[in-house]
C-alpha cells in the first residue's frame, strides 16, 4: 500500500532542521489550516502492526492549502506517516504533531469518562448520607443516655411520666429501625456503584489502553492543482494490533473432500475503531529491507599442514564437523535476519558481511573436510529461511472495533480433495489413526497454524497444519478410528557366532482388527535397529510377508534409517483369526567382543546427541506432514 510516486512524501527523509525550515517558510503561503478527520479505509494488517490508509478529501480551490488530520490513535508510530496524492493534488510534506487538551478527544472514552464522574459524584452522596445516618445513631445513643438516668430520678422519687416516657422510647426504637433500613438500602446502593463504576473503567481501559489526553495530527501541506474535489491518501503505522491463522477442517468418513474454513484471529487494540475497512492480511514485516545481501569474494590461502594429514586440519575432523556446521548455521540465520531488517546501506553492509562471514566457514568445511562433509550436511538445512511472506485480502469490507478480545474474520473456505487413509504405528499404540492426504486447490497459500479438526459433524480433536503454497499436498489428521486395533508380537528371538561375529534373529507378527463393514487402506509402521556406523554394525531385513511402500519419499527418507512401512488393505471384518497380519524378521551382526548400547536418552552427557537426534525426527515429522 506504501507505494511510491512523485506527489508522495516520507517525514524521515527531512532532516529536523531542514524540516522546520521549509514550515516556516511555508506558513507564509499557506493559508490557515483546514481541519479534515478522513476516513480510514483501508488497513494492511501484520503480525505485531498495522498499515493504516486514511482518504483526505479535499474540495478546496486551486492553490497551496495546510490540512490537519485529526483523531490519530494512541498507537500511532510518529515517524512513519506518509501521505500521496491524487493527479489533481500534490503533496508538499507531512508532519506529526501531539497536542495536550482539557478533556480526552476520542468521543467514546469521552462519554465513559462522564459516565464515571456521575458514578462516582452518586457514590459521594452515598457516604455523605451514611455519614447522616451515623450521626442520627450517635444523636438517639445521646438521648437515651440523657433519658435513662432521668427516668430512674424520677422513679427513686415516686414520680413518674409514664407517658412522655413511652412517647421517648417508641421514638427511638422507630427512628433506630428506620435508619437500619436506610443503611442496607445505602449499603446495597454503594455496591451496585463501585460494581457499575468498575464495569466503565474496564471498559474506558479496553478502549484507551495507555492513553493520555493528547490529541494527535497529521499536518499536511500540499498545492492543489485542478478544481473540484480530490482526495489524499494519508499512511501511518500503529501498534497493539495483529494477526494469528486458525482452521476449521470437516470432513465426512469415507469422503472425497475436505471443507477448509480459513480464519485469522485478530487482535485490534490501536485505540481507532475500524468501520468497512478494506482488510488486506500480511506476514510480512513493514520493516522489512528491499534489498538483498551482497556477495563477497571467498579469499583462500595456503599454509604448511604441520605434520597434520592432508584434509585433517585443526577444527574439522569428522567427529566435529556436524557440530561446527551447526554453529555456522545458526550464525548465518541470525545474520540473515539482521539484513533483512536492515533498512540503511550501513545496515545492509554489515549485515551482508555477518552473512559472507558464515558463508566463508561454510565453504571452508567444503574444502577442507573431506567426505565427512556430505554426511553432517546431509541433517542440516540447506539454506536459512525467515518463512514466506504472504498476503490474503479479504473480498469483503470488515469492521473491527478497538478492544481487548480476539475477534475473527473468515480469510476463505473451500472444498479441497482429499484421501483417506488410517495410520498404525503398533509399537508405540494400539490405537489406528485417520489421516487424509489434501491438494490445497483453494488458490492461496496456506499459513502455518492451529486447526479443529471434525469427523461426521463430531469434533475428533486439534493439530497444526505447516505452511503449504498453492497446489501442494499436505496431511491431516482426524483422530483414532475405535473400530480399528493393532498390536505387535515378538514371534522368536535366537543369538549366535558366527566366526568373529555376533548374529540376533529376530522375528515379529504385526496384527490388525478391524471391525468395520467395509475395508480400510493403511500405513503400518515399524522399525528396525539403525546405526550410522555400517562397518561395526549390519542388520538386515530378514522374510517380510508383505512388500515394503514404494512411496518415493518414504522410501529416500525414511527407509535408510530402518523405518518400516507397508501400505495395506485390510478386509471387512477382519477380526480374530482372520485378522490382518504382516511378519517379518531381521539379523542383527556385529562384533562377539562388543555389547549393543542403546542411547540413554536422558543421561546429561547424552544431550548433544539427543538433541540431534531429536531435530532429526522433528524433521522426518515435517516431511510425513508435506510432500
Amino acid at each position: 500500500m506504501m507505494r511510491s510516486s512523485r506527489s508522495a512524501v516520507r517525514l524521515a527523509s527531512f532532516s529536523v532542521v531542514g524540516l522546520a525550515m521549509m514550515m516556516s517558510s511555508w506558513r507564509e503561503v499557506f493559508p490557515a489550516a483546514e481541519s479534515i478527520a478522513g476516513t480510514v479505509s483501508e488497513i494492511t494488517m501484520y503480525q505485531g502492526q498495522a498499515l493504516v490508509t486514511r482518504t483526505i478529501p479535499i474540495a478546496s480551490p486551486p492553490g497551496a492549502l495546510e490540512v490537519v488530520v485529526d483523531g490519530l490513535p494512541e498507537t500511532v508510530v510518529a515517524d512513519s506517516l506518509f501521505a500521496e496524492g491524487g493527479p489533481g493534488i500534490e503533496v508538499r510534506a507531512v508532519r506529526f504533531r501531539s497536542l495536550a487538551v482539557g478533556e480526552e478527544p476520542r468521543e467514546e472514552v469521552r462519554k465513559l469518562e462522564e459516565a464515571i464522574e456521575a458514578l462516582q459524584q452518586k457514590i459521594e452522596l452515598n457516604t455523605k448520607n451514611g455519614e447522616v445516618l451515623k450521626k442520627k445513631v450517635e444523636y438517639l445513643d445521646k438521648l437515651e443516655n440523657f433519658v435513662a438516668p432521668a427516668a430512674n430520678v424520677e422513679i427513686s422519687k415516686g414520680v413518674i411520666n409514664a407517658e412522655g416516657l413511652q412517647t421517648v422510647t417508641l421514638f427511638s426504637f422507630k427512628q433506630r429501625d428506620t435508619i437500619a433500613a436506610e443503611q442496607v438500602k445505602l449499603a446495597a446502593e454503594a455496591k451496585d456503584l463501585n460494581k457499575e463504576v468498575s464495569l466503565l473503567q474496564r471498559k474506558r481501559a479496553e478502549l484507551a489502553t495507555g492513553s493520555s489526553r493528547t490529541v494527535r495530527q497529521a499536518v499536511l501541506f500540499v498545492e492543489k492543482t485542478a478544481p473540484g474535489k480530490e482526495t489524499v491518501r494519508l499512511n501511518y503505522l500503529v501498534g497493539n494490533c495483529g494477526w494469528s491463522p486458525m482452521y476449521v477442517f470437516r470432513a465426512a468418513a469415507g469422503g472425497k473432500e475436505v471443507s477448509v474454513e480459513y480464519n485469522a484471529l485478530v487482535q485490534q487494540m490501536t485505540g481507532e475503531d475500524w468501520s468497512g475497512v478494506t482488510l488486506t492480511l500480511s506476514t510480512a514485516s513493514p520493516a522489512l529491507s528491499a534489498a538483498g545481501p551482497g556477495l563477497a569474494p571467498f579469499y583462500v590461502t595456503l599454509s604448511p599442514v604441520a605434520g597434520k594429514a592432508q584434509g585433517q586440519q585443526a577444527g574439522v575432523q569428522g567427529q566435529d564437523i556436524a557440530s561446527e556446521l551447526r554453529s555456522l548455521k545458526q550464525r548465518q540465520q541470525a545474520a540473515f535476519v539482521s539484513n533483512r531488517n536492515a533498512l540503511n546501506f550501513e545496515q545492509n553492509v554489515d549485515s551482508s558481511w555477518g552473512l559472507n562471514d558464515a558463508a566463508n566457514g561454510l565453504q571452508r568445511l567444503e574444502l577442507v573436510g573431506g567426505e565427512a562433509i556430505l554426511s553432517a550436511a546431509g541433517g542440516e538445512r540447506a539454506s536459512v529461511e525467515d518463512g514466506p511472506s504472504i498476503g490474503y485480502r479479504l473480498a469483503v469490507p470488515v469492521s473491527l472495533a478497538s478492544r481487548s478480545d480476539q475477534q475473527m474474520v473468515r480469510i476463505l473456505q473451500a472444498a479441497l480433495p482429499s484421501h483417506f487413509y488410517h495410520v498404525s504405528t503398533p509399537l508405540l499404540s494400539s490405537h489406528v489413526f485417520r489421516e487424509a492426504e489434501l491438494t490445497n486447490t483453494s488458490g492461496q497459500d496456506l499459513l502455518g497454524g492451529p486447526l479443529t479438526a471434525y469427523l461426521d459433524g463430531r469434533f475428533v480433536g486439534r493439530a497444526e497444519i505447516p505452511t503449504v503454497t498453492r497446489g501442494q499436498m499436505f496431511v491431516v489428521g482426524f483422530g483414532a478410528d475405535p473400530q480399528l486395533k493393532t498390536r505387535r508380537d515378538l514371534l522368536s528371538k535366537a543369538s549366535s557366532l558366527q566366526g568373529g561375529n555376533r548374529e540376533i534373529t529376530a522375528k515379529y507378527l504385526l496384527t490388525v482388527e478391524n471391525y468395520k463393514e467395509e475395508p480400510v487402506t493403511m500405513r503400518l509402521f515399524d522399525r528396525l535397529p539403525y546405526s550410522q556406523s555400517t562397518t561395526q554394525i549390519r542388520v538386515t531385513l530378514k522374510d517380510p510377508t508383505a512388500p515394503l511402500s514404494e512411496d518415493k519419499l518414504y522410501q529416500r527418507r525414511e527407509r535408510p534409517k530402518g523405518i518400516l512401512r507397508w501400505d495395506i488393505e485390510v478386509p471387512a471384518k477382519a477380526t480374530g483369526e482372520q485378522s490382518k497380519t504382516v511378519e517379518y524378521g531381521y539379523v542383527f551382526e556385529f562384533d562377539r567382543n562388543l555389547e549393543i548400547a542403546a542411547p540413554a536418552m536422558a543421561a546429561p552427557e547424552a544431550a548433544p546427541a539427543a538433541a540431534k537426534f531429536r531435530e532429526e525426527f522433528q524433521e522426518l515429522q515435517m516431511d510425513r506432514q508435506k510432500h
